[in-house]
Formats: C-alpha cells, sequence, structure tokens
C-alpha cells in the first residue's frame, strides 16, 4: 500500500509545480491526523512526556497539525529531488548559513550527527551538490521495493546509501577516504545502541557515529536544516563535540551527541517527526 502511495505521489510531483504539492501534501496530512489514532495517540503522548512542549488540549492539537503538515513538507521537497540543482536549492536555503560548517569540513574527516528535524533529506542534497562525496547511513526498509525507489531517487542528487545494519565496514573506508558521513541518531532502531537521555527521558541511542570517530579520529558535528518564519531553511552548526574515544566514556559520548541534536528540536519542536515511537524500547507501556 505504502509503495504504491509512493508511485502516485511521484507521478503527482513530476507533472506539478511545487506549490500545488505543498498543498496537495497538507491536505493528506491533514487526513491522516483525523484518520489515524495511532498517529494521534503518539503524538499526544510523545508531546505529553517531554518538558518544554505544549500541555494543554488546544495546543496539542495545533502543535500535531503544524508537526504532520510540516513532515508533509519534507516528503515533497524530498520527491522534487530529480528536479533539485544548485540553482533551485539556492532559493531555499541561506547559503550564508553554511559558511561555518565549510570551514569544519576543511579539516578532518567529518560524521554529521543530526535527527529528523527541519528537513534532513535536503540537507543531504544540499551538501553533495555543493560537491561533497556524502555518504548517508540508512536503514533497510521492509518492502524492497520502496527502498530500491528511495534509494534511486537519493542518488538523482549523488548520495550514497549505506545500509546501517551491516555497513559500517563501508562507513569507515568512505571516512577514511575524507568523505562525509551522515547520521541520523534520534530514532529507536535495533542496531548496537546505549540508554542515554534524550529529551529528558531515557532512550535507546545508536552508538554507532561515536565508534567510528573514535577508530577513524573524524570530527562529529551536530546540525540540522530547520525551516525559518520567512519559508527559507538555515543550517544550524554546532562546534565539534569532543570525544573521549574509549569504551568506558562511550554512554557520556553518545549522550553528548544526544544532547547536542535535541537542542535543535527545542528550537523548533513542531519540525520533529513526533509521531514515531521514540522511547518504545524503554517506555512500551505509553505505546498502543
Amino acid at each position: 500500500m505504502l509503495y504504491f502511495g509512493y508511485i502516485l505521489a511521484r507521478v503527482v510531483t513530476a507533472i506539478l509545480p511545487m506549490a500545488v504539492s505543498y498543498w496537495i501534501a497538507e491536505r493528506v496530512a491533514d487526513l491522516w491526523f483525523a484518520f489515524s489514532p495511532k498517529v494521534r495517540a503518539n503524538l499526544r503522548h510523545n508531546l505529553g512526556l517531554v518538558p518544554r512542549t505544549p500541555k494543554g488540549e488546544g495546543e496539542l492539537g495545533r502543535i500535531s497539525h503544524r508537526i504532520m503538515r510540516n513532515f508533509a513538507r519534507v516528503v515533497t521537497e524530498f520527491l522534487y529531488l530529480p528536479k533539485t540543482n544548485l540553482e533551485n536549492i539556492g532559493k531555499l536555503v541561506d547559503v550564508g548559513s553554511f559558511t561555518r560548517l565549510k570551514q569544519l569540513l576543511g579539516e578532518d574527516p567529518a560524521i554529521l550527527v543530526t535527527a529528523h528535524v527541519g528537513n534532513w533529506e535536503l540537507l543531504g542534497a544540499y551538501f553533495s551538490l555543493m560537491g561533497y562525496p556524502v555518504n548517508v547511513l540508512a536503514t533497510r526498509l521492509r518492502d524492497s521495493r520502496l527502498n530500491d525507489q528511495l534509494v534511486s531517487l537519493r542518488d538523482t542528487v549523488g548520495l550514497k546509501v549505506i545500509e546501517r545494519s551491516r555497513g559500517l565496514k563501508q562507513a569507515f573506508r568512505c571516512l577514511r577516504r575524507g568523505e562525509v558521513l551522515g547520521v541520523l541518531i534520534d530514532q529507536d532502531t535495533s542496531v548496537d545502541s546505549v540508554i542515554v537521555d534524550f529529551l529528558g527521558q531515557p532512550a535507546k541511542t545508536a552508538v554507532g557515529p561515536v565508534k567510528l570517530a573514535a577508530r577513524t579520529g573524524a570530527s562529529i558535528i551536530p546540525l540540522a536544516m530547520l525551516l525559518m518564519d520567512d519559508g527559507s531553511y538555515h543550517i544550524k552548526v554546532r562546534e565539534p563535540l569532543h570525544i573521549g574515544g574509549h569504551s568506558d566514556a562511550l554512554k557520556c559520548d553518545v549522550e553528548e551527541c544526544s544532547k547536542a541534536i535535541e537542542g535543535f528540536i527545542y528550537e523548533k519542536p513542531s519540525q520533529w517527526v513526533w509521531m514515531h515511537r521514540r522511547w518504545k524500547s524503554v517506555r512500551s507501556d505509553i505505546y498502543r
């Protein structure tokens, strides 16, 4: 079902201007929210767990709708990747926000850690179109047809996808070659993980980026591409993290990464994927 929905969306975005596709995507997001009790429950439970998020009934409803519509925007822009080039992406992204990051990328191999906040897909595309060899760690989807389609879509802007479950050797090699590795560390996955604090709650968090940094000497740079009120994207960059690099420091290092990216979520809370069951491994009781 999801695969055929994707094919339909590809057809729509191939023939319609982006502004019309945005409008359609928002209507689909509204319907998804209205007819999916599971999505509504996940949003309510997750927002209720985390400090500094809306708690009143009216506020919860408003931010939930914004979350769904922001996600629809990300999906829409992702589907337009085959039409994306430096000229049109430059109209979406504030180029000045890239300056500090260019300086950091000129020093060492880099692991860019981010979250499913703002537009993470456009962030990778922007790097690649700017001429950086970009590799991204991604979890393989159960539907191999859909997975292959998404890999192919990322390939249109030069992004190389490394399967997360068995790609650490490839990730290690790309860093040794001086290439950029992008990793999203804000979801509950089956990969090697530890429990650390995330948004005020204990959460299962991947250790891969920290282990790779320790082995290769790569910098870990937290960043995100956030949507501003004027409709442009800004690349927010934090200074490289100081990684201990030994087993005793592993949990502290992972938590430092986690704390760095949660700052982006607190900055733009409606732009994170609150419908994901982030705390399911630790707080499975809150999800049904």
